[in-house]
């Protein structure tokens, strides 16, 4: 098969099975649940989703999943996440894989973005040397990760958040709702010093409209919400084959600092997670986030076997 035989369109309903097929030949486990959100994403919102199909005639190539996300670190100029990348074994060295990659480089250019983002096990060398051909080179955030286990607190929270903290106490938690969105800008805005407004309220719609399962939460204190923790369960995206929630962003009101509510809402969230049988959670940080990696250590979190890579357009 040439590599002129090959034509990328957007992935279809009729590509799921043999996508999930050749996925399963590629080592994951068969995960048509995944595959099928992302078509449904997609669809729901186009300008955030990428998936295709690489075809020749009724025969799969290989195919591409990637997202887009404005705002998430601050800047306005979007970036582009890559989740899975898949070829037939037997079109290797065919221009398959570097297709896609061009593919999605040109959409997500066309949109705007100025990065794509992406994580690979470090013990897939074939993998890790396709993204260096392709321009990507180790990013600036480690993925961190730890299982569901109960949270064991400190009796205080010197090591999470203020010496000079009062003693530990449980904050009420609660399961996140859409009218918590200006009280999470709030927050994160006086945390960051940034407007990430539009990238918030999309995770919000997400995880509200989206999520099967919904793991976010917020805590309160005197009946304000005091922080947050938006979270997600993610059945198989970049090489994973088992349940992983992911957190893609939490924050405490700087009001409430050293009060246990970043603590109570890490308890609460693993304690949700293992009850549904989620087998492990993950994180992605900035190296230099250095009061965040402090919590997250102090939180059991350790280094993944994954390495965050970026290609920048």
């Amino acid at each position: 098969m040439s590599e002129q035989a090959c034509q990328i369109q957007p992935m279809r309903a009729a590509d799921i099975e043999q996508i999930t097929l050749l996925d399963k030949e590629l080592g994951m486990d068969a995960r048509p649940d995944f595959f099928n959100q992302r078509l449904e994403m997609m669809r729901d919102y186009p300008d955030r989703y990428l998936c295709f199909a690489s075809r020749s005639g009724d025969s799969l190539c290989g195919f591409l999943l990637a997202r887009i996300l404005t705002g998430e670190f601050g800047s306005q100029q979007p970036v582009a996440t890559l989740d899975a990348i898949g070829t037939q074994p037997d079109n290797r060295g065919r221009g398959v894989g570097v297709q896609l990659m061009e593919k999605l480089k040109q959409e997500v250019e066309a949109r705007g973005c100025g990065e794509i983002q992406t994580q690979v096990d470090w013990h897939q060398p074939e993998l890790l040397a396709y993204f260096a051909r392709s321009g990507f080179t180790l990013g600036s955030r480690h993925v961190l990760k730890r299982d569901t286990s109960a949270l064991v607190v400190p009796e205080r929270e010197s090591e999470l958040e203020d010496p000079e903290s009062d003693q530990y106490e449980l904050r009420p938690v609660r399961t996140l709702v859409e009218s918590d969105i200006d009280s999470i800008l709030r927050i994160d805005r006086h945390i960051t010093n940034e407007d990430r407004s539009v990238y918030l309220r999309e995770k919000v719609e997400e995880v509200i409209s989206h999520s099967g399962v919904r793991v976010s939460l917020v805590a309160e204190k005197e009946g304000m919400v005091a922080g947050f923790i938006m979270a997600r369960l993610d059945y198989g995206s970049f090489g994973r084959t088992s349940s992983t929630a992911v957190i893609d962003t939490l924050g405490v009101g700087p009001e409430y600092k050293g009060n246990g509510i970043g603590s109570a809402l890490m308890a609460q969230l693993l304690d949700n997670l293992a009850s549904i049988r989620v087998d492990g959670v993950r994180t992605e940080v900035e190296w230099n986030s250095f009061q965040l990696n402090r919590f997250l250590s102090a939180c059991a979190f350790k280094p993944s076997q994954h390495l965050a890579l970026s290609c920048a357009l």
